[in-house]
């Protein structure tokens, strides 16, 4: 007897689900933009426990006749397709006809529909995939779908979602999205019975993004003025100059109406932006395109986020020069000034030497020292020696050039000011007794819900570093203090990049690995300040180094000491 078999309909189905339904953020996406298919001006979208106890949505589109609300919920039933064909035109959000079966074979599910025609509604009540009742309904013209119980049925699937917080984050990320892509339509969005946001329905962009992000983030852009390369047209607004994120979170890519993961058009706006943003940053806005919808293809994901150009190049081309030319006439009309804004530690020179002399950055954890691939000196300290370098000046803005027993010696001023202040930081903390600094007025920082939510987790961890914090409101924070190193620093700033670490770090709590990370940032970002040198200064700052436990590395693993032996030099001067 062979060992293949078919699969029932209902394991099919749960199947399928898994390519739809990641997560609840994907069920209010899918939802959201049936009800945009179906014309609708007005959407409201409910959600509470993250999105995993309840999502409604309800619009006032279409609605369905008791027809085709049984038959949407059969599997690659849809109005929106009839031949293969079609795909490459499709202009609609959805059309594979996968959704709602997706999703009702995996949760509680409730229909309720009415045409704007029709003087009784439908109601279709299902569990599990299966059909439980069919009745009428005194409904408004328009559809509502809930969605409770997410995964009861699949509890290996439910094991996977990530905290109500986390998912919370998820769902209005998603909501934004598709708000910002389709400005025209009103939509609300409520949690736990609590409204975060409603944004009326408008032909100005900019009065959408003012909606959803603010006053504060739209002075942060300039207009991208509508133009046309090559038949794809583009418009939108983006940062200016020294404006920009450690992460992609507040960058949105429209195209066609429909946000889209597109790595050719990532690569085009960080090289059109060159140095107008500090080394690994990101611009900020929303950039819309339009093209002919036969150079790309949608239907590469069910999730429909991914697109694969048939020319990347040509879009890549006309989004470069497009913001190019915008950043050009910022320039030359000088009227966005270049906001300092932190950056990622410099890289540190390539030294043209021997390979055994070649500066390695290590991504090696700093709990353990990090086997050094280039020569650094032997410092052999001890409470009776002398001090085992001599202070010959400064080189350039980065370095101090130091005179050891063996030879020449650089040292790197910003890693070892990260490393001192990383030990020391360290220790405040492990004691319990992190210096902190009072703002004279609290300050109140506005975040993204995925920065929100990595805040909100992490309080006792920053805590423990200095910052003292509380919520005020949706996703802003009132920060009464900070640690003393940073309080000369950027406080939004300081506390995005602590968001980047933390989430690169995919922990939450105050366990010692959170807070050697979030230890590691701050020292970072205080770090970038700036050292003015001076021989007093700068012997103290060796000093320092000499008594940590690493002193060779900073907490990122970039080395703090190069050496070049007397023997080296010899030889290259032909000695």
């Amino acid at each position: 007897m062979g060992k293949i078999r078919l699969l029932t309909d209902e394991v099919a189905s749960q199947v399928a689900a898994g390519e739809v339904v990641e997560r609840p953020a994907s069920i209010v996406k899918e939802l959201v933009e049936n009800s945009i298919d179906a014309g609708a001006r007005r959407i409201t979208v409910e959600f509470a426990r993250g999105g995993c106890q309840l999502i409604r949505v309800t619009d006032d589109g279409s609605g369905m006749d008791r027809e085709d609300a049984i038959l949407c919920l059969e599997r690659h039933a849809t109005s929106k397709i009839r031949s293969a064909e079609d795909l490459s035109l499709v202009s609609t959000m959805g059309f594979r006809g996968e959704a709602l079966p997706s999703i009702a074979s995996v949760s509680r599910f409730n229909l309720s529909t009415r045409t704007r025609e029709g003087g009784t509604g439908t109601e279709i009540k299902m569990a599990g995939g299966k059909m439980e009742s069919v009745s009428d309904s005194g409904v408004a013209p328009g559809t509502e779908i809930e969605v409770s119980s997410l995964f009861f049925n699949v509890p290996a699937r439910k094991k996977f979602l990530r905290g109500e917080e986390t998912e919370a984050a998820h769902v209005i990320y998603q909501m934004q999205a598709l708000a910002v892509a389709h400005p025209e339509v009103t939509m609300s969005l409520l949690r736990d019975g609590r409204c975060l946001w409603k944004a009326g329905g408008t032909s100005d962009h900019g009065v959408r993004i003012v909606d959803l992000f603010g006053a504060d983030f739209m002075r942060r852009l300039t207009v991208l003025e509508p133009t046309e390369e090559n038949g794809i047209k583009l418009e939108g607004y983006l940062s200016k100059p020294g404006e920009g994120r450690p992460d992609r979170d507040q960058q949105f890519v429209v195209l066609n109406r429909r946000v889209v993961q597109c790595p050719a058009v990532f690569r085009a706006l960080r090289e059109a932006y060159g140095d107008a943003l500090p080394r690994g940053r990101h611009p900020l806005g929303v950039l819309r395109i339009s093209m002919d919808p036969l150079a790309f293809d949608c239907n590469v994901h069910p999730a429909k986020r991914e697109v694969r150009l048939h020319r990347p190049e040509i879009l890549k081309q006309a989004v470069y020069l497009c913001v190019r030319r915008m950043l050009e006439n910022l320039n030359s009309s000088n009227r966005t000034p270049v906001v300092d804004c932190p950056a990622r530690a410099p890289e540190i020179p390539r030294v043209e030497s021997s390979a055994t002399d070649v500066v390695t950055r290590s991504s090696r954890s700093f709990a353990s020292a990090p086997q050094m691939e280039f020569p650094v000196p032997d410092l052999n300290i001890s409470e009776n020696t002398e001090e085992p370098f001599r202070i010959i000046g400064p080189l350039g803005r980065h370095w101090i050039i130091l005179e050891g027993k063996e030879g020449l010696v650089l040292l790197d001023v910003r890693a070892a000011s990260e490393r001192i202040l990383f030990e020391n930081l360290r220790m405040e903390a492990a004691s319990g007794k992190a210096a902190s600094q009072n703002l004279l007025l609290p300050s109140i920082v506005d975040l993204t819900p995925k920065d929100a939510v990595w805040i909100s987790e992490n309080i006792q961890a920053l805590e423990a570093a200095g910052f003292h914090l509380e919520p005020f409101g949706g996703d802003s924070f009132k920060v009464e203090s900070i640690p003393a190193c940073l309080a000369s620093s950027d406080i939004r700033n300081a506390l995005l990049d602590v968001c980047l670490t933390l989430r690169a770090t995919g922990l939450v709590g105050s366990s010692p690995p959170v807070l050697d990370a979030l230890i590691r940032s701050v020292s970072r970002f205080a770090s970038s300040n700036g050292f003015q040198y001076g021989e007093s200064s700068a012997r103290h700052l060796v000093r320092e180094l000499l008594k940590c436990e690493l002193p060779y590395a900073c907490p990122q693993g970039r080395p703090t000491l190069i050496q070049w032996s007397f023997s080296e030099l010899e030889r290259k001067f032909g000695r």
